[in-house]
């Protein structure tokens, strides 16, 4: 079973144990639904987890003081892959978009994400393409979803590839 980084513990928050988080994925409603997460390789039982302002406030069963809590700061949280792809739809796991080789409309080879960065608006996708590095955005007009790939709107692409 393939887990999955979704986020990183920043703190202890408020008295009663729970967690300040920074996210690191978009499938919200996983993260939100989850029952059991993964911390430092051991199952941690989900007692509430909530997503406000951006971040993760998240409640393990059984922390119920700042200070047990604070044993977790900067600690790695993961969710099984298996319960993010539940509710994927027609985005992209991070992990499925590294290493994926794009195409055009024509079927003409563009290059491969080597890299993704979110800084909050849209996020950057790396793209190699003839031994040159590219970041590009990953909006809708530029890339579209068509049966589980990517494909790129090649005017579109070449016009924001900086």
């Amino acid at each position: 079973m393939q887990n999955l980084l979704i986020a990183k513990v920043s703190k202890p928050q408020g008295l009663r144990g729970e967690l300040k988080c920074q996210l690191f994925t978009d499938v919200l409603a996983a993260v939100t639904n989850a029952k059991k997460v993964y911390i430092d390789g051991n199952e941690c039982d989900v007692e509430r987890a909530v997503v406000r302002g951006g971040f993760l406030y998240l409640k393990l069963l059984g922390i119920n003081d700042r200070n047990n809590a604070e044993v977790f700061r900067n600690c790695q949280i993961f969710l099984p892959k298996a319960e993010l792809e539940k509710y994927k739809q027609t985005d992209f796991l991070v992990d499925d978009l590294i290493g994926m080789v794009l195409y055009d409309g024509d079927g003409k080879k563009v290059g491969q994400i080597v890299d993704y960065e979110d800084y909050g608006s849209a996020p950057i996708l790396s793209i190699e393409e003839n031994g040159h590095v590219f970041e590009v955005p990953y909006i809708s007009q530029i890339f579209v979803t068509q049966n589980d790939t990517l494909i790129v709107n090649r005017r579109a692409y070449e016009e924001n590839k900086v």
